[in-house]
């Protein structure tokens, strides 16, 4: 498990982020200047990410993936299989959370033990309709054995992309 815990750890920082990203910016037919308003999201955003790599809230990744119709996987690196087919309705990740524990047994309590986490982060999840961190989503769908893009409900492809 620390092995697992350790590369999770330092997706906070990705080379293959920021290499990616950078690659997606250099198919866009605009200055520098308007990429942040075209992707829709703060400047200072897209200067951490061009120059650091520092891999962003869920939110964000997803407003960036939208943009390029592609997986939040293949945005940060985790496949170089850049296949995606968004979900005709897309669902939220709390409606995909609840039925993947259910599917699978488990609890709140549970999930919050694999997770490294408490039980009050999980609720929040639910009762505050917080989006996880991008370290806990992948443990998430670690757990569950489906792709990101699935957890976040925006594709109906349950697979990993490899």
């Amino acid at each position: 498990m620390a092995k697992i815990k350790c590369s999770i750890v330092a997706m906070e920082h990705s080379e293959e982020f920021k290499q990616r990203f950078l690659e997606l910016l250099s198919d866009l037919d605009c200055k520098k200047s308007e990429i942040p308003k075209l992707l829709n999201i703060d400047y200072n955003v897209y200067i951490k990410i061009t120059e650091f790599g520092i891999i962003q809230k869920p939110v964000v990744l997803i407003r960036i993936a939208d943009y390029f119709d592609i997986s939040v996987e293949f945005l940060l690196g985790r496949t170089n299989n850049s296949y995606f087919i968004k979900a005709e309705t897309a669902k939220t990740f709390l409606e995909r959370y609840q039925a993947l524990k259910a599917e699978k047994n488990l609890t709140d309590y549970a999930i919050a033990q694999k997770l490294h986490i408490t039980t009050s982060y999980t609720t929040n999840w639910k009762n505050k309709n917080y989006m996880p961190s991008i370290i806990n989503l992948i443990e998430l769908s670690e757990t569950f054995k489906v792709s990101i893009d699935y957890m976040l409900g925006r594709t109906d492809d349950r697979e990993k992309f490899l």
